[in-house]
């Protein structure tokens, strides 16, 4: 059965999550004040809306609290995202994600309790900083509590020294290995006398202090 979701403010944040759940046959309202951004949407949209996101008996007549979730992405205006936040959760939405444009405005996010706040920008870094210095990550979720799960593509170098998952001497304390991901395959779990091969990717989840030491060996 198809979630239904409500896009307000279609900037191309809003755009490329509508359409990635629209791909996924997910029912998604998108709802705008430019006429060009709501015709541009109509024809992927399930429904399409013209209104102003700040106008709260405009948002009232959408229903929202029917919505799965509701995604505000209100361009660069700080002024006009908060107030349509505050409108959103006013209206009973179940689950608000909001893009956030700036540290202050995550913070003014933050205060006005929103459960989901988006920071691109911030977000992006974090990752280019992480792959720029260990070279061989792929991605990763930070759990919170200096608890991370990261994606390792293996290298070289590490494959010289570690044939086996035994190889990597991975502190079992602080350090799991969930799964190897080798092409279209998910080993989950693997044992210790697990060969690892070129294609690999390392999933693991553990203590940053922990993964970094791993990440010496890559």
């Amino acid at each position: 059965m198809p979630r239904q979701f409500a896009i307000l403010g279609l900037g191309y944040f809003g755009v490329t999550v509508a359409e990635e759940l629209r791909r996924q046959h997910n029912e998604v309202l998108g709802v705008d004040r430019d006429e060009k951004r709501v015709n541009a949407m109509a024809d992927i949209l399930n429904h399409a809306v013209v209104a102003d996101v700040t106008d709260e008996k405009a948002l009232a007549e959408l229903s929202l609290e029917q919505y799965d979730a509701v995604v505000i992405d209100v361009d660069d205006n700080l002024e006009a995202s908060m107030i349509c936040t505050l409108h959103v959760q006013e209206l009973g939405a179940r689950e608000v994600w909001v893009k956030a444009h700036s540290d202050a405005h995550y913070k003014l996010l933050s205060k006005l309790g929103a459960e989901h706040i988006v920071y691109p920008e911030y977000d992006t870094g974090l990752r280019v900083a992480e792959s720029l210095h260990y070279h061989s990550i792929v991605d990763f979720i930070d759990l919170g509590d200096r608890q991370f799960i990261v994606e390792l593509q293996t290298t070289a170098r590490l494959n010289e020294t570690c044939r086996t998952i035994a190889d990597l001497e991975l502190d079992q304390d602080s350090l799991a290995l969930v799964a190897i991901k080798r092409n279209d395959e998910v080993i989950r779990n693997p044992s210790d006398d697990t060969t690892l091969e070129e294609v690999d990717s390392l999933v693991l989840m553990g203590d940053l202090d922990a993964l970094r030491e791993l990440g010496k060996k890559l």
